[in-house]
């Protein structure tokens, strides 16, 4: 009867193989593994990227508007957009 091996299986067989300093001929006759498909599987999963778990943030280009919407809680101040004065200001006055 033939045994189902998952992804997680084979990943787990080829990284004892490459820890085990043997041939991978003899690696594959000592587990019973078929010499041919197992370098056909090692081949195919060292070919893929390891999942990190992480997801790649792309920073997008703000486009470019014509005001600059301010939230501090409940308060919401718009001001022209790019008129760095203007908000230098409005801190300015707002840390007092």
């Amino acid at each position: 009867m033939k045994k189902y091996r998952t992804q997680s299986d084979w990943l787990a067989l080829i990284e004892e193989f490459e820890q085990s300093g043997l041939t991978q001929a003899k690696f594959c006759a000592e587990r019973g593994l078929n010499a041919k498909y197992f370098s056909l599987r090692r081949t195919k999963l060292k070919a893929r990227p390891e999942p990190s778990g992480f997801s790649r943030a792309v920073l997008a280009e703000p486009k470019p508007s014509g005001e600059v919407t301010v939230h501090y809680g409940s308060v919401m101040v718009k001001l022209p957009g790019g008129d760095a004065r203007t908000i230098a200001q409005l801190v300015k006055a707002l840390a007092v």
